[in-house]
């Protein structure tokens, strides 16, 4: 049934390095450790199974741009077998020994032996890991600082806590620099991003369409984040689908928290802005959904608003044109089409990738980057919600890739609402 979201093995390098060398340079900074799990998969390619994000983190990525082509990963000796199932263009591999071998058995250099299949045992870079295991993390990752010439340079580390506690290293933030990196995607990326994205309509469109009388929010829920995995996805506690629907008249912004729960009737206006991850990829959005009925004059009049300011924004969302000045198009084009207050609309913007982040938080000048700018092959999500009552509330949030003559939709559904069940 999730044929075409199948998990198949990645290119070998899918980050863009050239951003990264170039951020790092702007901020005076030699090399980077990365060891945050999404910034380990995007430089490696290697994606950890067995580990949450407040563990200590037993992988790092080493990277010198001084010396580009020698990229270095350290990792504990059970997941050398990960690395010979999912292929890199990091060759350099540190095992050490971690947590899996007692500490009442002396170590050995032997032990790495273990953690390696013979199938690929004798591929050059498996050969080379043998030569080089250790027996603690830290002593690894001085080793490779130094063969890389960073032991006396300024290195940037994407958790800052784990170079003040390696000690006697210049510590620089990393963030900025990842970031500048990834929000602007390879071409591999988009790929990415676009399977991603189209596993979420299908799923919303299978959600939709089971939608029977007596349904309940939990129940359309379940189906959703059941539809997602059915297709191969990954949903995050507490829920997929991240609006809330206050009842009656109430215009309220809420977001749901996954305790919620009402029947879903004829006419209710259900706003799907659904979260999650296929190759550890998010994707995100979706739109309205009038509930098994025909939408009032007024919500009408609104859809078509929103479908109008879409347009316009999708068409603005070209390299240099800022936040605000979108934000600002968008706006008019809503007091044009004429709805009651277009200054209680929501038009806001984010990036998306490995996050719904994504973005410098600061500039290499130390200036926040808060009114960004779109540059090419940017991905951000197009967001516009008119707020209202439970039968007049529109949403409409699609995934836009950044092009030089404006942006380009995702979803292939258009901007207008889904009208019947």
């Amino acid at each position: 049934m999730g044929a075409m979201f199948d998990r198949n093995p990645l290119p070998k390098q899918f980050c863009n390095i050239g951003r990264l060398w170039e951020a790092l340079e702007a901020r005076g900074l030699d090399g980077i450790v990365a060891t945050t799990p999404l910034n380990v998969f995007y430089l490696s390619g290697f994606n950890g199974i067995a580990h949450n994000s407040d563990e200590p983190r037993p992988y790092a990525v080493i990277l010198s741009r001084h010396v580009p082509d020698h990229p270095i990963m350290v990792v504990a000796d059970y997941y050398v077998s990960s690395l010979m199932v999912q292929p890199s263009w990091i060759e350099d591999i540190r095992p050490f020994r971690a947590v899996m071998m007692g500490l009442d058995i002396a170590p050995q250099a032997s032990d790495i032996d273990r953690f390696i299949p013979q199938a690929g045992a004798e591929a050059d870079w498996v050969a080379k890991a043998r030569e080089q295991y250790r027996f603690d993390m830290d002593s690894v990752v001085r080793g490779a600082l130094a063969d890389l010439g960073l032991a006396d340079g300024a290195v940037a580390f994407d958790d800052m806590g784990y170079g003040l506690r390696l000690g006697d290293v210049d510590v620089g933030d990393g963030y900025d620099p990842m970031m500048a990196a990834r929000m602007v995607k390879t071409a591999e990326e988009l790929t990415l991003i676009e399977r991603a994205t189209a596993l979420n309509q299908k799923a919303i469109e299978r959600t939709v369409a089971s939608w029977d009388k007596g349904a309940s929010w939990r129940d359309v829920n379940r189906t959703y984040h059941q539809a997602a995995v059915d297709l191969g996805g990954f949903i995050r506690d507490p829920g997929g689908m991240v609006w809330g629907h206050p009842r009656g008249a109430d215009p309220a912004i809420t977001l749901q928290t996954g305790l919620e729960d009402f029947e879903i009737e004829a006419g209710a206006h259900i706003l799907f802005d659904c979260h999650g991850t296929l190759d550890l990829y998010c994707w995100d959005g979706g739109k309205s959904w009038c509930v098994g009925d025909t939408p009032s004059a007024s919500a009408k009049k609104i859809a078509a608003a929103v479908k109008t300011v879409a347009e316009t924004v999708c068409a603005a969302m070209r390299p240099g044109n800022t936040v605000s000045q979108i934000q600002a198009m968008g706006r008019e084009t809503f007091r044009k089409c004429g709805v009651p207050d277009a200054d209680s609309a929501l038009i806001f913007f984010h990036g998306l990738g490995l996050s719904h982040m994504d973005l410098e938080l600061n500039n290499p000048d130390g200036t926040p980057n808060g009114d960004w700018a779109m540059r090419e092959n940017m991905v951000v999500p197009l967001h516009l919600l008119y707020p209202g009552g439970e039968n007049e509330r529109v949403w409409l949030e699609d995934v836009i890739v950044v092009e030089a003559d404006g942006g380009r939709p995702l979803f292939d559904w258009g901007f207008e609402p889904f009208i019947e069940a």
